[in-house]
């Protein structure tokens, strides 16, 4: 008896998601979370300024980052638009590209500030480490739309789908993407998911390192609050 071919042996899990996300209103989700990532960080940084949790000598290169940060947000969601509603999947890529790394730098900047400050904050409970939480948080989605990416835009896909035997790979969604950023920043590592994109690799490498940073500014800021 022969093999069955696969219904989607043309397209694989991440060449679907690719033609969701640059048509219909997958295009309209797309430019909703740059907007929704871009407003998370911006009050984010607000916060930590009011609360003075960024020391001052870091506060002018915080600021200066959220500036350039908000003004590629404007150039690139214009840049995206123009790219998604005319179908240059090309120059879609090289914009979002540009887009994930300044939002990559704003979090590596957050976390930054966060160390410097680690112990400088003394009593208030445990309350005031919700702050903590919200560049955690940050992090686990901006990396998992970093990782939306590079599937969608290596070829045969960044990861490889477990399915069930005899089914076809699914077709990946944000859940998806959203658990293998949560692990990666909880277990340090993905768990079902292999990944086959060096490039992939080196962003959870990264991704590691943050989230190791932002245990210990956990650790000291938790010893801090409570004495």
């Amino acid at each position: 008896m022969a093999p069955s071919t696969p219904k989607n042996s043309g397209s694989g899990p991440a060449d679907l998601l690719r033609d969701r996300l640059t048509h219909g209103r997958g295009r309209l989700a797309v430019i909703a979370a740059t907007t929704g990532v871009w407003m998370m960080d911006l009050l984010l940084v607000h916060h930590l300024k009011n609360r003075d949790v960024i020391t001052p000598n870091l506060g002018t290169l915080v600021h200066n980052i959220d500036l350039i940060g908000t003004i590629a947000f404007i150039a690139v969601t214009l840049g995206l638009t123009i790219s998604l509603f005319r179908g240059q999947k090309r120059e879609l890529f090289r914009w979002a590209l540009a887009y994930l790394l300044f939002s990559m730098v704003q979090v590596i900047t957050n976390v930054l500030s966060m160390v410097a400050s680690a112990g400088s904050q003394r009593g208030g409970g445990l309350g005031g480490l919700w702050d903590v939480a919200a560049v955690y948080m940050e992090s686990v989605l901006v990396f998992m739309f970093v990782y939306i990416f590079l599937d969608v835009s290596t070829p045969g896909g960044a990861f490889v789908w477990p399915s069930r035997e005899g089914e076809d790979p699914p077709e990946p969604h944000i859940i998806d993407y959203l658990f293998i950023s949560l692990n990666v920043n909880s277990t340090y590592g993905p768990t079902s998911e292999a990944v086959m994109s060096r490039r992939a690799k080196l962003v959870m490498a990264l991704q590691v390192l943050l989230a190791i940073l932002m245990l210990t500014v956990l650790i000291a800021r938790s010893v801090s609050s409570t004495s």
